[in-house]
């Protein structure tokens, strides 16, 4: 009898061991469910564990620099103690240390403060420490001591597993909520940096220092599909080889091959960059892609990886599809206003060639009607002069009269075949292509050399980039600009004739100087019109078509053309072509 008595008054103990135990989890969990201010809580655990073990005593470390910083701590530690504990703990104490290297909560038996470097602290026996992360760096640590009492019993150990349940489960729902926090502010702050931003590569610039702001320590990328390749576009990779071979391209890989197939973002845990996209890639550990489509074609991919963090947290995955989300957004827009601004351009670069065309047709009708008829009206007039001449015997006069039909013969042929080069610079193919503009240069003059003679010109001529456009009507456009500086610099003793580039963003400027005659810059809106002339034909031959015909190929080409003239100074006529084909981006015409 006597031992069955013992044994329910164990059981009853026991009972009541368990009781505690659940109602104090309870009053943990509730307090848990009601805020996720983590300090506020871990003075609650503290109060709650400390009515149920009297010789307990809590403190709340937060890791501020290379110190645990005391926060909150339990009223009835020493003050020798306390003002040990405000101070800060080294984050080699070893127990501390012991703790986050395991990730999990610990528990001491036999604690000794004198092996843990930490005075005042001889009243403690045993300890327990619970770890807390953020961003998987050590953030807080839940520390608690027994007093007098070196070995924790199983009922304190639960209750211990209880309150560290309790702050786990806030802390885990105060994540939660930063995450959804973090995932609607990249998203809003990201489409607010962008504004009406259209350049695509700005736009994955702006979603990179966003991502790193959320994410420091991830490295990014934004591809664009060429064809056959992925070219980075944009990449923070620090192996400058690797970063070559990057922005060089790589082939399409099954990590970008996943993401097209989902047409969403995938994430990958542990993953290897040298399977997935380069051989001589360094180690990377977690990484995702996202893909862009235009016109329901793959054109663009956001992609991050990081050689830190192996496996993916809710609260970075959420950040990653709300910036990949909104960037997306900002893309589609971008394309849609590129393709219409690329429609605007080619209605802009028609009307030109169509205004173009009408005025070169009212040229040739002037032409047919004034210029054409000049040098016809001269020769029959002196036509009957020669026939007088011959009626009277006077063969010196008709030898004259004669010379004077044939040089004007000349010019009504030279003015048909200038016509007839501006007609055909209008509807001749153009081959696009790069070209060593300085090959050009060199052919020019010396296609303009019989007209140098025995002048004195220096020319002045910059090293010359390569281009984009067709070979032979800029090798025409060249002829006719260095021939009108040879000309108009015909009164100069020293003549000097510079040529060289300037590069925009969109295009390259070309231009060509000389220390010429010039003209007056209120007439310069009528230099490039056929049949306009700014100088007698006394003083100065031609045609009054080489500039009218440079500026149609010049249209054709993209670009626009221009000229700068100081009056007895000189002039400066300056033309662009653009980077891309004209297909793609056309010019604007001088006003």
């Amino acid at each position: 009898m006597p031992d069955e008595l013992a044994q329910m008054r164990e059981a009853l103990a026991v009972a009541q061991q368990q009781n505690e135990v659940l109602s104090t989890f309870v009053a943990l969990s509730e307090a848990a469910a009601t805020t996720d201010d983590l300090t506020a809580l871990a003075r609650h655990v503290g109060g709650v564990l400390r009515r149920s073990i009297p010789n307990l005593l809590a403190v709340y470390f937060t890791r501020q620099d290379e110190c645990w910083v005391a926060e909150v701590v339990s009223d009835a530690v020493p003050p020798d103690f306390m003002a040990l504990l405000r101070a800060g703990l080294p984050l080699d104490t070893p127990f501390l240390a012991q703790t986050v290297a395991a990730r999990t909560p610990q528990v001491f038996d036999h604690w000794n403060a004198a092996e843990q470097g930490m005075p005042h602290a001889e009243q403690f026996q045993a300890a327990g420490v619970a770890p807390f992360f953020q961003r998987n760096q050590p953030a807080a640590l839940l520390v608690v001591g027994l007093v007098g009492q070196p070995v924790w019993t199983a009922q304190q150990r639960q209750l211990f597993t209880a309150a560290c349940q309790a702050l786990y489960s806030a802390q885990q729902r105060k994540a939660l909520a930063q995450e959804r926090r973090h995932a609607l502010e990249a998203f809003m702050d990201l489409t607010e940096a962008i504004g009406t931003e259209t350049d695509p590569l700005r736009l994955a610039e702006r979603a990179r220092e966003l991502l790193q702001a959320f994410m420091p320590g991830w490295v990014t990328g934004y591809y664009e599909w060429g064809g056959e390749l992925w070219r980075a576009r944009l990449t923070d990779e620090p192996d400058p080889d690797l970063r070559a071979a990057l922005l060089a391209g790589v082939p399409s890989a099954p990590s970008f091959d996943a993401a097209i197939e989902v047409r969403g973002p995938v994430f990958f845990n542990h993953w290897n960059a040298r399977e997935s996209v380069v051989t001589r890639s360094r180690v990377y550990s977690a990484a995702a892609f996202v893909p862009y489509f235009r016109e329901g074609q793959p054109a663009a991919m956001f992609v991050v990886a990081s050689p830190d963090v192996s496996e993916w947290k809710p609260e970075e995955e959420a950040v990653f599809r709300a910036i990949g989300r909104s960037l997306g957004l900002a893309l589609e827009r971008a394309w849609q206003t590129q393709a219409l601004e690329q429609r605007t351009r080619e209605l802009q670069r028609s009307n030109r060639e169509l205004k173009a065309a009408n005025e070169e047709l009212e040229a040739f009708a002037y032409s047919a009607s004034h210029d054409l008829r000049t040098p016809v009206r001269h020769v029959k007039g002196f036509v009957s002069m020669i026939r007088r001449a011959l009626t009277r015997g006077e063969p010196d006069k008709a030898e004259r009269a004669l010379q004077v039909v044939e040089g004007a013969a000349d010019q009504m042929s030279a003015m048909i075949d200038a016509m007839l080069a501006l007609s055909r610079s209008t509807v001749q193919p153009l081959t696009h292509a790069v070209i060593n503009l300085g090959v050009l240069v060199d052919h020019a003059r010396k296609g303009v050399e019989y007209e140098v003679q025995d002048r004195q010109i220096e020319w002045r001529v910059e090293s010359l980039p390569q281009v984009m456009g067709d070979a032979a009507t800029l090798q025409q456009v060249l002829i006719n600009l260095l021939s009108n500086a040879v000309k108009f610099t015909r009164p100069r003793e020293q003549a000097v004739i510079e040529i060289g580039t300037q590069v925009g963003d969109e295009a390259w400027t070309v231009w060509v100087r000389d220390n010429g005659v010039g003209f007056d810059p209120a007439y310069a809106a009528r230099l490039f019109g056929p049949f306009q002339r700014l100088h007698r034909y006394s003083e100065f031959e031609g045609t009054g078509i080489g500039l009218a015909t440079v500026r149609r190929i010049i249209l054709r080409h993209g670009g626009r053309i221009w000229a700068d003239s100081v009056l007895g100074e000189g002039t400066t006529f300056s033309f662009t072509l653009p980077h891309v084909r004209p297909l793609e981006q056309g010019g604007s015409d001088p006003s």
